[in-house]
């Protein structure tokens, strides 16, 4: 999957490191400011405006995805690189994202090298600072999911220090679910199915955006090459691999002549469904819903609060050295 925010022109990157600069400076200028005997209690929330503010680059490579068993190398391709930009904290919550595992294994293969990159470039933002800090994002599409992922800058918070704390809330992403919809459908039913299947496409059609994932697969470049093998790696793991290999005798959306992504992702909802209803069921979603029953208001009000693959957790520490 390309990143929308791939630098490739000289004048984007100047233009990245200007501002990369300029926040670096921006950011050593207050934190060094600050009195180092005496935490000030609003300081990680004015710490995380400036990550939020600031724009910084991380280059990451795949080769956890060319080492897989479902990648096809394709011709002409030397460059295995890829390089994202956009906001520190925007990148964190990308990240916690792209770090999120299915049955125990990453849903995106370079989730590794990704997380890593991304987690030292925000650090760079902390060059000449007198604080310690720390910066958690952590993305979960529902409450107490299986599914989930973390990314992190800085060292760990200490156990027995004063620390301060801000959190503030990101887009991940993925699409958002519509709360009174599954309200209506809960009340309608009383079966987790009826919300497990929405969850499942949230979260495909977010790992995989059906428009930008259907002109990967039409062309002939690593683009291609990434994507086929991250859908793959995730209909393995989910139970439905058979239905998208790509083999002599089968209709695979994936085949690039004939490339369906909608139908790929289809394939895919449906093989993530059952966990997720397993999740819900055996989770506190499922003893809180047995306590609404079918009161449609209360459903909504609960689902908005339990149900957010939309969004990602930012955490910010800071303490005294």
């Amino acid at each position: 999957m390309r990143s929308d925010r791939a630098i490739s022109t000289v004048p984007d990157v100047a233009l990245a490191l200007l501002l990369i600069s300029a926040s670096v400076l921006l950011l050593g200028l207050y934190l060094t400011a600050a009195d180092t005997n005496d935490v000030d209690e609003s300081q990680p929330a004015q710490l995380a405006e400036t990550l939020s503010g600031s724009t910084i680059s991380a280059g990451y490579d795949l080769e956890a995805v060319t080492d897989s068993d479902h990648y096809e190398d394709p011709e002409g391709v030397d460059e295995r690189q890829r390089t994202t930009y956009g906001s520190a904290t925007g990148l964190l919550a990308e990240a916690a994202v792209a770090n999120a595992t299915v049955e125990g294994d990453p849903v995106l293969l370079y989730a590794d090298s990704f997380t890593e990159r991304v987690g030292a470039s925000v650090e760079s933002q902390f060059v000449g600072t007198d604080r310690r800090i720390s910066v958690i994002a952590g993305w979960e599409p529902y409450r107490n999911a299986s599914i989930n992922g973390t990314s992190t800058a800085g060292g760990s918070p200490p156990p027995l220090e004063d620390v301060t704390t801000t959190t503030m809330t990101v887009s991940s992403g993925m699409p958002a679910v519509d709360s009174a919809a599954l309200a209506s459908r809960y009340a309608a039913t009383g079966e987790i199915d009826a919300l497990a299947e929405p969850i499942a496409a949230a979260i495909v059609r977010g790992y995989f955006p059906p428009e930008r994932t259907q002109l990967a697969l039409e062309r002939q470049s690593l683009d291609r090459s990434v994507t086929v093998a991250q859908y793959l790696e995730l209909a393995d793991r989910i139970d439905c691999l058979d239905e998208l290999e790509l083999e002599a005798d089968t209709d695979s959306p994936l085949e690039r002549t004939d490339a369906r992504a909608g139908d790929a992702n289809e394939i895919l909802i449906e093989g993530l469904t059952e966990p997720v209803a397993d999740d819900l069921a055996s989770g506190p979603i499922g003893a809180e819903l047995e306590a609404i029953g079918d009161d449609e208001d209360e459903l909504e009000t609960f689902f908005e609060e339990a149900i957010a693959p939309d969004s990602v957790d930012v955490t910010v520490y800071t303490w005294n050295p």
